[in-house]
C-alpha cells in the first residue's frame, strides 16, 4: 500500500505543475473544461460540434490502415476503458466502430518551441468524435497511442453514464522531450511499481522517465556500493523495453 501511496503522490504533484502552468498559459477555462472534461496536458486545437455522445460496451475497435491488431494503441484503449470506467469492448461484430489509423502526413502540426518538426510530427494525432462513430488518425504509431490516451481521458460520468464530447481534438507537443525525475535514491520501489509510475506517465503524454538509482543498480564496476536490492542490468533492460513499449524512454 505503501508504494502504491507513493506513486500516486508523486503524479499528484505533477499534475498540479503542469495544471498550474496550463492556468498561467490562459486564464479562462478552455471550452472542454467548461463542459465537464479534463485533459491532461491540454490539447493544442480543439472544435467542439455540438452536445454529448453516451459511450459505452456497445461500440468497438476498428484497426484500419496502418494498424495491427496487436498494436499498443489498442492494447491501451481496451485496457484503459475497462479499468477506468467498466467498459468492455470487443474488435469485431456490430456496433459503432472507434477506427484508428496511422497515416504519415495526414496530421498537419502548427507552431511549437522545438523546431525538430519530424519528431513533432510523429507524436500528432487528430481525434474525431461524432454520434456514428470515432476516429484517432496519426503520422506514426506513437501519434496514435497519444491518440487513445487522450480518448481515455475524455470519458466522462454523468448522470450515471459516461459520455464524450462531439469533438474534433487535433494535437502535438510543444516540445519532442516531455521528462519526468523519478528518485531512487534514499529506497527502491518495487520493480512492479516502477512499471506503474512508466505507464501513469506514457498516460500523461510524458514520454522521458529519468531514473536515479545510485546504490541501486549492480554496477559490476563498483559493488561495494550496491545495495542487496539493487536492480540487475537484466531489470533494467526490462524496464526500458517496457518503457518504449509505451513510447516512454527510460534514462538511467
Amino acid at each position: 500500500m505503501h508504494m502504491i501511496e507513493e506513486i500516486a503522490k508523486r503524479f499528484c504533484l505533477l499534475l498540479v505543475t503542469i495544471g498550474l502552468a496550463q492556468v498561467v498559459r490562459g486564464a479562462t477555462p478552455s471550452e472542454l473544461y467548461s463542459r465537464g472534461y479534463t485533459l491532461i496536458p491540454e490539447p493544442q486545437q480543439v472544435e467542439l460540434k455540438g452536445g454529448d455522445i453516451e459511450f459505452d460496451s456497445s461500440w468497438r475497435i476498428q484497426p484500419v490502415r496502418g494498424v495491427k491488431p496487436d498494436d499498443v494503441a489498442v492494447e491501451s484503449l481496451k485496457e484503459g476503458l475497462k479499468d477506468r470506467y467498466g467498459i468492455t469492448l470487443a474488435t469485431h461484430g456490430p456496433g459503432k466502430a472507434i477506427e484508428l489509423e496511422v497515416e504519415p502526413g495526414s496530421v498537419e502540426i502548427g507552431q511549437a518551441t522545438d523546431k525538430e518538426k519530424q519528431t513533432l510530427e510523429e507524436q500528432a494525432y487528430r481525434l474525431q468524435i461524432a454520434s456514428n462513430g470515432i476516429r484517432i488518425t496519426a503520422n506514426a504509431p506513437t501519434g496514435l497511442f497519444y491518440g487513445v490516451e487522450t480518448l481515455v481521458q475524455l470519458v466522462k460520468r454523468a448522470d450515471g453514464r459516461l459520455w464524450l464530447p462531439a469533438a474534433t481534438v487535433t494535437d502535438w507537443p510543444d516540445v519532442r522531450l516531455r521528462e519526468i525525475f523519478w528518485d531512487e535514491q534514499m529506497h527502491l520501489d518495487h520493480f512492479d511499481v516502477l512499471k506503474q509510475a512508466i505507464r501513469r506517465a506514457a498516460f500523461f503524454k510524458l514520454n522521458g522517465f529519468a531514473l536515479r538509482l545510485n546504490g541501486h543498480f549492480e554496477y559490476a564496476s563498483a559493488p561495494a556500493l550496491v545495495d542487496p536490492y539493487a536492480l540487475s542490468p537484466a531489470q533494467l533492460q526490462e524496464l526500458t523495453d517496457y518503457g518504449l513499449h509505451y513510447h516512454v524512454q527510460v534514462i538511467p
